[in-house]
């Protein structure tokens, strides 16, 4: 019988949804799909516990962050809680690091959380980076679109000069490599979204398309990449959603995620491509306005779950 996948998962953000989630997905599982461990404060996973049966007892190991759980109030961030969640992202990651698991999940913390515990990065994916190694590329999954994100955590008038050849490059290779190794899919087939309006019309509306974008998709051509682009992202998502593309490359965060969310407000993954561990995430926040509640959805965390499983299979095979 085949060693089971061992799947770390991070508590989150203590008074958010990360940890009733993460709860609520497991019981829909088998045991006989992965084997789990719950990083964070046993109080944390209890707790959630509590409001979504009346008890709070946990089945799965547990291992502790180096800061115990704060007193908090649902759905009130605090600079303990947000150094607990950070803590459990650090140690998991750590785990995956050394192969004392296969794959890490981490439930939602946010940015400022970040910043007031210490870390001065603008989200999971950047702190992963700076942890693992490698160059992380940000992609998100589900049922009828996967997108990767050529910029990340930006303020939009800093997108045009962050976009480079070389960055657009990087991107396209780990996206790439991730639909074709990672997830299987033979000869990938994707699709780059032009930045600006109508594909910059031939330089009337922005030259980027001109100097970077086709540039970079004529090399990846050469090379045996079959990308397509770049397209004006309203005309290239609707393509891509009736399937005419394996993945599509956004050129910034809300071109990417405002069509990905209309099609997957639910059941998206967000999956990190490039580091030197499998990663996933559920694709929402930390939801301080129905934490505690027991009303939290647990279909993006359950589906982060799958996929971290099935990447972490696919790896472990390549390994042997």
């Amino acid at each position: 019988m085949p060693e089971r996948i061992r799947i770390a998962i991070t508590c989150g953000e203590p008074s958010g949804i990360g940890a009733e989630v993460v709860i609520k997905a497991l019981e829909a599982l088998s045991d006989k799909e992965a084997e789990f461990l719950l990083v964070g404060p046993r109080l944390v996973w209890s707790r959630a516990k509590a409001i979504i049966s009346g008890d709070n007892i946990i089945s799965q190991r547990v291992l502790e962050t180096p800061s115990p759980a704060p007193e908090w109030s649902w759905g009130v961030e605090s600079i303990e809680t947000s150094k607990v969640a950070a803590e459990a992202v650090e140690l998991g990651a750590k785990l995956a690091l050394a192969g004392d698991v296969d794959a890490l999940v981490t439930a939602p913390l946010t940015k400022s959380g970040l910043a007031s515990s210490g870390r001065n990065f603008p989200g999971h994916t950047e702190l992963l980076g700076a942890i693992c190694g490698g160059v992380p590329t940000m992609y998100f999954a589900g049922g009828k679109l996967i997108v990767a994100l050529a910029t990340t955590h930006l303020p939009l008038s800093m997108v045009a000069q962050s976009l480079t050849m070389d960055s657009l490059s990087g991107t396209l290779e780990r996206f790439n490599e991730a639909l074709a190794g990672d997830l299987g899919i033979d000869s990938p087939r994707i699709g780059l979204c032009a930045l600006n309006p109508h594909g910059g019309e031939g330089g009337l509306l922005g030259i980027e398309e001109e100097k970077i974008i086709k540039p970079v998709a004529a090399k990846a051509r050469s090379a045996g990449v079959d990308v397509i682009g770049p397209l004006p992202a309203d005309t290239l998502f609707h393509q891509a959603s009736l399937g005419a593309y394996d993945g599509v490359i956004a050129m910034y965060h809300d071109q990417g995620l405002a069509p990905f969310k209309m099609l997957h407000f639910h059941d998206g993954v967000n999956i990190t491509a490039g580091l030197k561990i499998v990663r996933t995430s559920p694709d929402h926040g930390t939801a301080p306005d129905i934490a505690g509640r027991g009303i939290a959805r647990e279909d993006s965390m359950l589906a982060a779950i799958k996929y971290a499983i099935r990447i972490a299979k696919v790896r472990n095979k390549r390994q042997r």
